[in-house]
């Protein structure tokens, strides 16, 4: 028979665990805009005064894509939220820029969040609207941007740039990404701050770059620690 002794580090190893799994479930939210709401996901950051990170999906998309690299992102210590937008199948600029502010507005009122370090991260227009949103917001601290291209459904990314000014930038695409490469490209050469520019094999477009082996979270938690 194991002694008390023996017992009690069982059920100590056994509460940890457990604890270890849950951490990086998600809570459901609902982030109030206006009279609307729109679906989270928001991971809540494992110490106070957190950077945070908010993802923004691709068009007719969802936030549970960005799942595998929310829970990266929780276990290096970040906030998140995932955030569904309202336009599915058309766009208006003005109304998805006014879906990111939302989610910005709910991470900067969390009470773990260092409202001083927030990123934002989007995927195909997402990555658009990051910029965009960017470029008219100053607290948003750095982007990433998983596939964009320079219009997609009038949403431009060059005169974003103009106005995004210094702050850090990490454009990704696949090399066989007909838009999105060459966007890359010149975005690279457009930018006026620190621009980490990473092409990978194949022809994924983005959030489906996460899959696989490419080492696509890695590179982004690589940029989130040197720049947020």
């Amino acid at each position: 028979m194991p002694s008390r002794f023996a017992t009690g580090l069982l059920i100590g190893s056994l509460i940890l665990s457990l604890s270890a799994l849950g951490c990086d479930e998600p809570r459901s939210v609902q982030v109030a805009l206006g009279s609307e709401h729109l679906a989270g996901l928001y991971w809540e950051p494992p110490a106070r005064m957190a950077p945070a990170v908010l993802l923004l999906p691709m068009l007719g998309h969802s936030k549970e894509d960005w799942a595998p690299l929310a829970i990266r992102l929780r276990q290096e210590g970040y906030a998140v939220l995932a955030l569904d937008l309202r336009e599915q199948g058309r766009t208006d600029r003005e109304r998805l820029l006014a879906d990111v502010r939302a989610g910005f507005t709910f991470l900067r009122e969390q009470k773990k969040v260092d409202a001083a370090r927030i990123g934002i991260i989007g995927a195909s227009i997402g990555a658009n609207a990051a910029l965009n949103f960017a470029a008219e917001e100053p607290l948003v601290r750095l982007t990433v941007l998983l596939s964009p291209g320079l219009n997609y459904r009038g949403v431009t990314t060059e005169p974003a740039l103009r106005d995004y000014g210094a702050r850090s930038l990490l454009l990704a695409a696949a090399e066989e990404d007909l838009s999105s490469a060459p966007a890359v490209h010149r975005l690279a050469d457009a930018a006026q701050g620190q621009v980490v520019t990473k092409l990978y094999p194949g022809s994924a477009h983005g959030t489906d770059l996460l899959g696989g082996a490419l080492p696509v979270a890695d590179d982004i938690v690589a940029f989130l620690q040197a720049y947020l």
